[in-house]
């Protein structure tokens, strides 16, 4: 699980939302959104919470966003809860592989996300754009470049003591008493889902062109 300031949680509020606990398989109640034909789609499940996820294109180009049609299935027989924030991107050079992160694994200092529930035996259909920022030498040729991408969903796998944030109107609320109080049960009650790694083309910032250019030649003086 990639840590994340809480600090820095508190700036992303806007998308998600999941359900909770483990037991017996529920079936969900709708059909999927997800094209189960489609071969780059990436599939992930734990402890009776599956994610299916689409991406759009076969390219990640730095400092662009991605686009990502995600579906989360509680197969639990209580929900969960996933917040409501912007998909954050991190890259591991070891796997050369980007992860979109959905949801967050702690909160905010001050401010609290909405939290979205998906109850027993239900899926939810999501879409989001993740920005993809790898901090790398610019054209480095010794920097392995990412070659895949995954999707990680975080979310709380026990609803009660955040009930009085799910579904509220607001994005977010500011409550620096709440979040301190939340914090411990928040990073305790935490559990994730990661996907296959989808093979991906990386294309980094592009040359200025400078650097390929050939040394001027020097003019020889008079004489």
């Amino acid at each position: 699980m990639t840590p994340m300031t809480r600090a820095g949680c508190a700036l992303m509020v806007l998308f998600v939302a999941a359900c909770n606990s483990t037991t017996t398989p529920a079936p969900a109640t709708k059909p999927s959104a997800i094209n189960m034909k489609e071969p780059r789609r990436m599939v992930g499940t734990e402890n009776n919470v599956r994610v299916d996820a689409e991406i759009y294109g076969e390219d990640m180009i730095q400092g662009a966003s991605i686009s990502i049609k995600y579906e989360i299935t509680n197969q639990r027989a209580t929900p969960i809860l996933i917040a409501d924030l912007i998909a954050q991107s991190n890259y591991d050079p070891e796997t050369r592989t980007v992860t979109i992160d959905v949801g967050s694994e702690i909160p905010g200092e001050e401010l609290l996300p909405r939290l979205i529930s998906i109850p027993s035996g239900e899926r939810r259909t999501f879409t989001t754009g993740a920005h993809i920022n790898v901090r790398m030498p610019i054209n480095s040729p010794w920097t392995p470049k990412p070659r895949a991408l995954q999707l990680r969903v975080n979310f709380l796998g026990d609803p009660a003591p955040f009930a009085m944030l799910v579904d509220i109107p607001e994005r977010a609320v500011r409550d620096k008493k709440l979040a301190d109080e939340l914090f411990p049960k928040w990073v305790e009650r935490t559990e994730t889902v990661t996907t296959n790694a989808l093979p991906m083309r990386w294309q980094g910032p592009a040359s200025s062109g400078f650097e390929d250019a050939p040394p001027a030649r020097r003019r020889r003086g008079p004489g």
